[in-house]
């Protein structure tokens, strides 16, 4: 049987072995940050508008056939119990992906992603990881879910979610109602979304995409 590719392996063929964490755009050189809710106030319309957006940009970046790396992040303390921690992931992974075992989901424990030199060693990442097919992902609900969290709305869903895309080589992260993150392997990838959806460009970091291609 032929061995397949880990997403470590893949971040490091494809991506130069990236670390996935926020701010994603910032860590990388091929990569364009859209704006998301933009100037709609109203919680109900603004996730409405992130959802059209996030929709609209995840179908021209991703085909029916396509094999993607749902990637989980889960901050966990010491104190608390892992039973816990995994049976609020089991709800993530089978509230968005459909016709998922969890027993498939790659499990690995690592440092917290977001430590400070003075921080105490009393909190730990763990990070899951499965392989879907596009046809399985629940994307509506994802969406949704994702921009709800910071706008006191429901559904939410904890952790920090991440959508590789082993066909296409692009890394798709949607981080809250704020914004979303793109990131290709190359940038000829990229250059007919960022063409097509110019206007949706954030443009505090107009300038920066504007010199990777080319503008």
């Amino acid at each position: 049987m032929e061995r397949r590719e880990n997403l470590d392996e893949f971040l490091l063929q494809y991506f130069e072995g990236i670390y996935l964490k926020k701010p994603l755009f910032y860590n990388t050189s091929i990569a364009i940050r859209f704006e998301m809710g933009g100037d709609v106030d109203a919680p109900e319309k603004r996730v409405k508008q992130v959802k059209q957006r996030a929709i609209k940009l995840f179908n021209a970046l991703h085909k029916p056939n396509d094999e993607i790396y749902f990637v989980l992040f889960i901050d966990k303390w010491d104190n608390e119990s892992i039973s816990d921690i995994e049976n609020i992931v089991s709800k993530v992974f089978s509230n968005y992906i459909s016709k998922i075992d969890f027993r498939n989901v790659i499990k690995q424990e690592q440092e917290f992603r977001y430590k400070d030199l003075d921080d105490i060693d009393d909190i730990v990442t763990i990070r899951y990881c499965a392989d879907v097919k596009y046809q399985q992902l629940k994307l509506e609900e994802l969406v949704e879910a994702i921009a709800n969290r910071t706008l006191g709305l429901e559904p939410t869903v904890d952790g920090d979610i991440y959508l590789l895309n082993k066909t296409s080589k692009t890394i798709f992260h949607l981080y809250d109602d704020r914004g979303l993150d793109i990131l290709a392997e190359n940038k000829e990838i990229l250059k007919s979304i960022y063409e097509k959806y110019n206007d949706w460009i954030l443009d505090f970091d107009r300038e920066r995409i504007e010199e990777i291609f080319g503008k």
